[in-house]
């Protein structure tokens, strides 16, 4: 669909972003100098909006609840907001995945990066495209 394909291309820029930063830094650094590094690299590039530790509030039967869950970070783009999970460890596994797609379902975000820095010979960077309609959560 137009709207997958437009966030594809969106994804690029932050992507490179994600590139840039391990390169700079490489692996074996903890997780938060990733974070504040990739957002300088998000602003570089132009998403001067992109926020770190981004706290959300989810709904429950139509209520705010007070309790948040905090993003590490948040490209806002008119309805099209992108979180990005960043890790810092040996290997991705079910355990972060489950989490960003908490994160996607609760924020009802169309898209998730999973990044883990801590990965060697690159950054290991993995997208999800979240279908609100059909409440179902794709690689792409």
């Amino acid at each position: 669909d137009l709207l997958r394909e437009k966030l594809v291309e969106y994804c690029y820029d932050i992507i490179h972003c994600m590139h840039t930063t391990y390169k700079g830094l490489s692996a074996g650094l903890p997780e938060p100098i990733y974070q504040e590094a990739l957002l300088i690299a998000l602003q570089e590039m132009g998403y001067s909006e992109a926020v770190r530790e981004y706290h959300h509030f989810p709904t429950f039967m139509g209520k705010r609840l007070s309790s948040h869950i905090q993003l590490d970070l948040m490209v806002p783009k008119k309805g099209r907001n992108i979180v990005i999970e960043c890790k810092s460890i040996s290997q991705l596994g079910d355990k972060e995945r489950l989490q960003l797609y908490g994160y996607l379902r609760a924020t009802e975000f169309p898209v998730g990066i999973l990044v883990n820095f801590g990965s060697i010979p690159k950054a290991e960077i993995e997208r999800y495209y979240y279908d609100k309609e059909s409440k179902t959560i794709t690689t792409f």
